[in-house]
């Protein structure tokens, strides 16, 4: 029920997109639709060519290449796009019950992942979407994403040229109230973690090798004498004698102290050194770690967005049809996963597996078609098809071999009851 009732409003959400066009052949929200659930590649890729043949099948009248071009390029699409996009981040969400215990130790209400990857484009999109490195490649669009993966939900989302710092793409701190956002080094900033703070939110980050810290508080793995102490990569710091240090440290910027938060590292045996972590979290140290390895699981979702939803395929320079394609990758993105979570929660396993990232993106995949006729239909028949064929692609969801290899969440989640 719960599945019908995500579906159902996903129908409305489409349904709401304006159709109504008399000078195109097919409504907006129609092109849409079939735009979305786009992941078949010919022998040159997920051309634009490729794309307009699946139309002309869909619908069943044939569209000229020029026309078929202006409508891609149309700022009026983009905008449309973008609009669902929003729309469908603010209702499309379902909450992975196993995660209660989770957030409950955390203090949290969720849990946000944010990372950016980019995309290579055509030469000629280089003066849109310059590249960092010409040599490499010319032209680049980022796609910075804010995931929460309690949730299973694109939480926010901002496109740029890959020449953009990350530091410079961040959602807004209000909205970070009572939240964890995990990030890697190229967030990295003082004042944006003292902002973090400020505004009641919480963060986990690994610490920048030049940070100025001074050890306020030995809490665990260190002498008393070590504060006081205000190198933390200096060779001589620490004993390496404990597997985990905790402290409490200051940061500085320009000699001045900017804010307090606890520091933890964990000993590497194969790097020889410490890994240091910062954090404002009062949960217990051991957790820290496998908490910061869940941000592997928004790489996945940028793999999952390139290898099936298709995101690498730009075969044009044009910035709004390129802005087209993402929007529709990212709408892909935003149904798979909460409706892989209801999925996931009605199977046997779901007590002991959480649905896999990659796994989630290859079921949507799976039910195009059935997508496709549920969201251009009016029948109940199209919407009892696709549930079961959703239904019966349930065990897909999970790594065959999750009871010996369960996944990062599902290792937090455990070791989360065992501190408990």
């Amino acid at each position: 029920m719960r599945l019908q009732n995500i579906l159902k409003d996903l129908q409305k959400r489409f349904a709401a997109v304006p159709n109504n066009d008399p000078r195109a052949k097919i409504g907006c929200g129609s092109l849409i639709a079939v735009l979305v659930f786009f992941f078949k590649r010919d022998r040159h890729g997920r051309t634009l060519e490729s794309l307009r043949k699946l139309v002309q099948e869909q619908f069943k009248t044939n569209l000229s290449r020029g026309g078929f071009w202006e409508r891609l390029a149309a700022r009026k699409l983009r905008d449309t796009l973008e609009a669902l996009v929003c729309s469908l981040i603010q209702t499309i969400s379902h909450k992975l019950l196993v995660s209660h215990d989770l957030l409950k130790m955390l203090g949290v209400s969720s849990i946000l992942l944010l990372d950016s990857s980019s995309s290579t484009l055509p030469k000629a999109a280089k003066a849109a979407f310059p590249a960092p490195r010409n040599n490499v490649a010319p032209a680049s669009v980022k796609l910075h994403l804010c995931f929460d993966i309690i949730k299973g939900a694109v939480d926010w989302f901002n496109i740029t040229e890959a020449t953009s710092h990350d530091r410079n793409s961040f959602p807004e701190i209000k909205s970070l109230k009572g939240k964890l956002i995990i990030f890697d080094l190229g967030y990295w900033d003082y004042s944006l973690l003292a902002q973090i703070i400020t505004a009641g939110g919480f963060f986990l980050s690994r610490v920048k090798s030049s940070a100025s810290i001074e050890v306020v508080k030995v809490i665990e793995g260190l002498p008393k004498h070590f504060e006081g102490w205000s190198d933390l990569f200096d060779r001589k710091f620490p004993d390496r004698h404990a597997k985990i240090i905790e402290i409490v440290g200051s940061f500085s910027q320009n000699y001045k102290p900017v804010f307090q938060a606890r520091v933890i590292g964990f000993w590497n045996p194969i790097a020889n050194q410490y890994h240091w972590y910062v954090t404002n979290l009062s949960a217990p140290a051991k957790l820290i770690y496998p908490l910061y390895r869940l941000r592997w699981q928004i790489e996945l979702i940028f793999k999952s967005l390139k290898a099936t939803f298709r995101l690498a395929d730009f075969t044009t320079a044009n910035t709004n049809i390129i802005h087209v394609l993402l929007y529709a990758a990212l709408i892909a993105t935003i149904i798979a996963h909460p409706i892989a979570f209801i999925l996931a929660e009605e199977h046997k396993a779901s007590k002991q597996a959480a649905p896999s990232i990659q796994r989630a993106a290859i079921v949507i995949s799976n039910c195009a078609k059935l997508f496709i006729d549920f969201l251009l239909s009016k029948n109940d028949s199209a919407l009892v098809a696709l549930t079961q064929e959703l239904t019966r692609q349930t065990s897909e969801l999970f790594d065959p071999n999750f009871k010996k290899r369960k996944s990062s969440l599902m290792q937090v989640i455990l070791l989360a009851k065992e501190l408990c």
